[in-house]
């Protein structure tokens, strides 16, 4: 998929629109492309392709977890609702789940990282 010249849009926003769409079926804590893969699967830069998931992570729809990449924090759907209910309640509610995909990434991250270093048991 490309982005469309003609498309007054600018392309982090096409890009945002498509993954968007996509992030709606996904599971909270799935992980997302890389940027060098969704920059080579839209034709842009990794710039340009950060760009995009920065808008998502901006909307708290996606959460940018440092070294590790970019998970599902919560469908759009989701955070409008709560936004439009004006429920601070549900706002306070995704921020705590936020700070759990992170937490839940730094741990995995560790296994990961203790399982290819060598037992020194």
């Amino acid at each position: 998929m490309t982005v469309e010249a003609h498309d007054p849009r600018p392309k982090k926003v096409q890009i945002a629109d498509a993954l968007r769409e996509e992030i709606v079926a996904l599971p909270v804590g799935h992980r997302l492309a890389s940027l060098r893969e969704l920059a080579e699967r839209f034709k842009v830069t990794t710039v340009t392709a950060g760009s995009a998931l920065k808008v998502l992570a901006d909307e708290g729809v996606i959460v940018s977890v440092p070294t590790r990449g970019y998970f599902v924090a919560s469908p759009p759907h989701a955070a409008d609702t709560g936004q439009k209910a004006g429920g601070l309640a549900n706002r306070d509610e995704i921020n705590a789940i936020h700070s759990e995909i992170q937490q839940l990434a730094a741990r995995v991250a560790e296994l990961e990282k203790r399982a290819q270093s060598p037992s020194s048991a």
